[in-house]
């Protein structure tokens, strides 16, 4: 019987090629769930390169009502799922602070939820799957269906950046990278401390970040393309028929743009002049980097800490006397903006709080730093390669080490700080984390493959709402097949795993 596979395509790209090339290696059916703006939306309705037995674009079921949600099913969902709903939406970042185009109401996310909700349940029932694959969960929809998905035994195939270089990982849960969690039961061929000392340098992932985001940094032609682009030709329809577009009126992203560029600039001027660019390294200090206000990591993966405001308050007061908190801003949060001054200002009114400039290297505060604490990041993973020990608020795949210690309880964090002080590191551990995670990562650059699709695709290599010719798509698959090759030996390779499982 042949097995059925699901696919969740949106923009990124990277699954409609892996689905390009799979259909030419499985003998199986393959059907989609389509998430991307009116004008992408376009060719996947009439495209030929991938053979799907049926596809659903996810916005055309997801319409504005004026109808009250069926709380009763939803509350039905919840309970048989074992799902926490609000826990989903609530910080979902297109109902949530970070929307400054529309405010969305209690029933209007309440509705839009019961129609994915019953969405999801249909075309699971209708299929009945046998895997699900689908990009680490950006949006609250997908992460909804992945969770449903594994309520209801369906295997997830989930893509991930393993934070070693500019590798991936295919998983099942992103919080474990389904790792045993014992590694005392995990054998190591001893490794020689030279070879440490090289594999360290993989799991730095930020050098190819950093290049990323030098990449990033988008010509004037490019801007102004985009621009013009976006108002002649950007299909207006969205604001009426994606919810993730409400409010979107033209001018108001203009001038919402416009401000965003002043608004960065006067947040980075008080950061050059209200934080350290000369550090001391040589008091006691712990550190504790800033992830990004509203990214996945933090609202989807660390619900229940996206205020690090507030986290960073109850770190300072459970520091031993003699100690320093540093903390350093995300080196990605230029992109967004920065933060609101308000929030750099309450971290530098507290007495024994530094508040570092975003330019300084977190591999210097990381190797110097007693103790390095994050909500959820890779940070606390370069710690364990320093041999410091680590403190994370929320699960996160190398909590199995040792000399990483998660928060069960905010009383208990001086406790904790001190336990994590005083208790030796043994190197075995990272040893033994190195080797699963090496085995288990597929050699596809993520970032790399978004770089090429935006050069290949969107306007000013910025504006993603334009068309695709299929033609153009083909060309971009078959012009990169060897990236995407090693994409799909990756996925080859887990299913074969799992099927003999």
């Amino acid at each position: 019987m042949k097995k059925k596979y699901l696919f969740w395509i949106d923009i990124v790209m990277a699954h409609f090629a892996l689905a390009y090339q799979l259909q030419q290696k499985l003998d199986a059916d393959f059907f989609a769930i389509i998430d991307t703006p009116n004008k992408p939306k376009k060719m996947f309705q009439n495209q030929k390169l991938v053979n799907f037995k049926k596809t659903w674009f996810f916005h055309d079921h997801i319409k504005k009502s004026f109808e009250n949600p069926d709380l009763k099913y939803l509350e039905g969902f919840e309970k048989k799922y074992q799902i926490d709903l609000w826990k989903l939406v609530i910080n979902e970042r297109h109902f949530y602070k970070f929307n400054k185009f529309f405010k969305f109401s209690k029933n209007e996310i309440l509705k839009f939820l019961e129609q994915e909700c019953k969405l999801f349940e249909n075309i699971l029932d209708e299929i009945e799957p046998d895997y699900i694959i689908l990009n680490e969960p950006p949006f609250h929809h997908q992460k909804l269906i992945l969770e449903l998905c594994r309520a209801r035994g369906i295997k997830i195939l989930c893509l991930c950046i393993s934070r070693f270089e500019a590798s991936t990982i295919i998983v099942e849960n992103n919080a474990t990278f389904d790792l045993p969690q014992n590694l005392d039961l995990i054998e190591l061929n001893e490794l020689g401390t030279s070879e440490l000392k090289i594999k360290k340098k993989g799991v730095n992932y930020n050098k190819s970040n950093l290049r990323w985001a030098k990449e990033r940094k988008f010509s004037t032609i490019g801007k102004l393309k985009a621009l013009i682009d976006y108002i002649l030709f950007s299909d207006s329809k969205n604001t009426q028929t994606n919810y993730t577009y409400y409010g979107r009126k033209k001018y108001k992203v203009i001038f919402d743009t416009l401000l965003f560029y002043i608004r960065r600039q006067k947040r980075y001027r008080y950061l050059q002049n209200n934080s350290k660019k000369i550090v001391d390294l040589h008091i006691p200090f712990i550190y504790f980097p800033l992830a990004l206000d509203d990214d996945a990591a933090l609202l989807n993966d660390a619900p229940l800490f996206t205020n690090q405001i507030e986290v960073i308050k109850h770190i300072a007061k459970s520091i031993p006397i003699n100690y320093q908190l540093y903390v350093k801003d995300h080196f990605f949060a230029g992109f967004r903006g920065w933060k609101e001054i308000k929030q750099y200002q309450e971290i530098n009114e507290l007495p024994n709080v530094t508040l570092i400039h975003p330019t300084y290297p977190s591999k210097e505060l990381i190797k110097n730093s007693n103790i390095v604490i994050s909500v959820r990041g890779s940070a606390s993973l370069e710690a364990a390669y320093e041999n410091k020990p680590s403190i994370v608020f929320d699960s996160i795949p190398h909590d199995i080490l040792p000399s990483v210690y998660k928060v069960k309880s905010i009383t208990e964090l001086p406790k904790l700080i001190k336990t994590a002080l005083n208790t030796p590191i043994n190197p075995t551990y990272i040893k033994k984390y190195d080797k699963l995670i090496r085995k288990r990562i597929v050699d596809f650059n993520w970032s790399d493959m978004e770089t090429l699709r935006n050069e290949q695709f969107y306007s000013g290599n910025i504006l993603s709402d334009v068309e695709y010719p299929e033609s153009k798509v083909k060309e971009f698959f078959e012009g990169n097949k060897i990236m995407f090759q090693k994409l799909t030996d990756g996925y080859l390779k887990k299913i074969n795993l799992e099927y003999r499982n």
